[in-house]
């Protein structure tokens, strides 16, 4: 579950990144519980929106979803078999 310090945490992130960077630190969860049918990761990055609720029109920070995969080389996929 997202929290509000999840905000604060990019925000440290995002300082250590390199001048010009392009991609954007994806946040991730890992739920790691052995009932899980689907893949165990849950994947966000932060998005800007425009505070529609607010008179000053500021900007509102959050999380928007991102589609994850979890492959394995063919190596990898024998050692588990």
């Amino acid at each position: 579950q997202i929290r509000t310090n999840d905000l604060r945490i990019h925000d440290m992130l995002t300082r250590f990144l390199p001048k010009g960077t392009i991609t954007p630190p994806v946040f991730c969860i890992i739920d790691v519980r052995p009932d899980r049918k689907s893949i165990p990761t849950t994947a966000y990055k932060m998005v800007e929106k425009a505070d529609s609720g607010s008179s000053s029109g500021g900007i509102k920070k959050g999380f928007d979803h991102v589609p994850s995969l979890i492959g394995a080389m063919e190596a990898e996929e024998v050692g588990v078999e």
